[in-house]
C-alpha cells in the first residue's frame, strides 16, 4: 500500500478507536461532561491555571501542576476565541490523541511491521486505559499532551529529524517534565547506533540544554505555593505502594495497566535479555518509566508514557510466535485484540480513587495468564513437529 492511502488508513482506523472510547465514556457521563462528574480532584489545577485572574490562586500555585504551564494556556486561548471552558479542554485531549496514535501507526511503519500487525498494534494500544479512555475522562489534564510528545519524540529520532526533535522538547518543558525520560533516551539511542561517547553527550546536550533552561527557569518565576519535594513524594509514594503490595500492585504494574500487551511482550522469556542488550536504549526508557512511579501513586496513567516502546515489544513477540507456529494470522490477531478489549471492558474508572487503587479483575488476570500458558504449548507443539521434520529434510 503506498504511504497516502496507509496514512488514510490508520486516520480512519484512529477515528475508530476515539469514537469507540468517546462512546464508552459518554454513555455513562453525557457528552463533554463536567468537572464535578468525574471523581478525581487532579483536574482542578489546570482548570483554574486556565481562568487566569478569575482562578483559585491556591489551585493555581500547587506544585508541580503550577508548573505545566502550555495547556491550561492553550485552553484560556481557546475560550477567548469562543469555547467554552469544558469544549477548549476537551478538543485538546482529543487533538493530542489523535496525533498519539496516528503516530504510533506511522511509527510501527517505520519500524518494518506488516498491515495486519499494525492494525493490531493500533488497537491494542487505543484499548489500553490508562492512555486513551482515562484521558477522555478526565480530559482537563496534561498527560494525553505528554504521552503525545513523547510519542513524536520517538518518531523524530527515528526519522533523524533532529531540528523538528528540538523544537518539540522546548513545546513539552512548558507540559510537563516527565517528558526528561526522552533525554536519556536519546543518549543511549546515539550509543546503541554507533556514536562514541562523546559525540553522543553532545548532541544530546544539543537537544536538552535549552529545554532544561526552560524548566529551571519555569520553577524560578512561577510562584508556587511551596516546594516541590521530590525526597518527600519518593517516600510517601513507595511507602503506599509497599503497604499495597499484596493487593492490587502486582495487577497494576503488569497486566492491569497494559492488559495484553504484557505477556505478548514476554512470549519469548528466554530472549528478553538479548533483546534488552540489543535495544538497551528503549529497555532503559521503559524502566524509567516505572521509576517515575516512585514520585507517583497513580499507575495506568504514567505507564502510559511507555507505550511508544511497549507496543513494538508486543508486536515483535507476536510477529515471531506466527512466524514460528505457522498458525493462520486473522485468528490469531482477532483473539489478541479481544483480550486487549476484555481487559479494556473490565477496568473500572468512573469511580472514586480509580487512579490509585484499581482493583484486581480476575477474569482478566485468568484470561491473560491462559492465553500465554496456551501459546506456550503450542510454540512447543511446532518445535516439536519441527525436530521431527528436520531429520528427514537432512537425509
Amino acid at each position: 500500500m503506498r504511504r497516502p492511502a496507509d496514512t488514510r488508513l490508520g486516520i480512519l482506523l484512529v477515528l475508530l478507536v476515539l469514537a469507540v472510547n468517546i462512546l464508552s465514556v459518554s454513555s455513562r457521563l453525557g457528552f463533554v461532561h463536567k468537572a464535578k462528574q468525574v471523581k478525581e480532584s487532579d483536574h482542578w489545577r489546570y482548570i483554574h491555571m486556565s481562568r487566569g485572574e478569575q482562578g483559585n490562586r491556591a489551585l493555581q500555585q500547587e506544585p508541580p501542576y503550577c508548573f505545566r504551564l502550555a495547556v491550561p494556556a492553550a485552553a484560556r486561548g481557546l475560550v477567548r476565541l469562543g469555547l467554552s471552558e469544558n469544549a477548549a479542554f476537551y478538543l485538546l485531549t482529543n487533538a493530542v490523541l489523535f496525533g498519539f496514535l496516528l503516530l504510533l501507526w506511522v511509527h510501527l511503519r517505520d519500524l518494518g511491521f506488516s498491515m495486519p500487525l499494525r492494525v493490531t498494534g493500533l488497537l491494542l494500544a487505543g484499548f489500553t486505559q490508562g492512555a486513551v479512555r482515562w484521558a477522555l475522562y478526565q480530559y482537563w489534564m496534561t498527560d494525553p499532551a505528554g504521552v503525545f510528545l513523547v510519542m513524536l519524540a520517538f518518531h523524530l529520532a527515528e526519522r533523524g529529524r533532529r531540528g523538528a526533535l528540538l523544537a518539540t522538547s522546548v513545546v513539552a518543558a512548558f507540559v510537563r517534565e516527565t517528558y526528561v525520560l526522552v533525554y536519556p533516551y536519546l543518549l543511549l539511542r546515539d550509543l546503541r547506533t554507533g556514536r562514541g561517547p562523546a559525540r553522543a553527550v553532545a548532541r544530546t546536550l544539543a537537544i536538552a540544554a535549552i529545554p532544561f533552561a526552560i524548566l529551571v527557569t519555569v520553577r524560578l518565576v512561577v510562584k508556587s505555593s511551596g516546594p516541590d519535594s521530590f525526597g518527600e513524594a519518593i517516600v510517601e509514594n513507595i511507602g503506599f505502594r509497599w503497604r499495597h503490595v499484596l493487593e492490587n500492585q502486582p495487577y497494576q504494574l503488569t497486566v492491569g495497566s497494559f492488559g495484553v500487551l504484557f505477556p505478548l511482550a514476554l512470549l519469548f522469556p528466554r530472549r528478553v535479555p538479548g533483546l534488552v542488550r540489543r535495544h538497551f536504549d528503549r529497555a532503559f526508557f521503559v524502566l524509567s518509566v516505572y521509576l517515575s512511579l516512585s514520585i507517583s501513586n497513580n499507575t495506568e496513567r504514567p505507564l502510559a508514557y511507555a507505550l511508544p516502546v511497549v507496543v513494538p515489544a508486543a508486536l515483535l513477540g507476536l510477529r515471531s510466535f506466527l512466524a514460528e507456529t505457522r498458525l493462520p494470522q486473522p485468528p490469531v490477531l482477532a483473539v489478541v485484540v479481544a483480550l486487549q478489549v476484555l481487559f479494556w471492558w473490565g477496568q473500572r474508572w468512573a469511580e472514586s480513587g480509580m487512579s490509585i487503587y484499581q482493583p484486581v479483575n480476575w477474569t482478566t488476570v485468568a484470561a491473560m495468564a491462559s492465553a500465554w500458558v496456551g501459546a506456550q504449548l503450542l510454540l512447543l507443539r511446532a518445535r516439536r513437529q519441527s525436530s521431527r521434520i528436520s531429520p528427514v529434510v537432512s537425509r
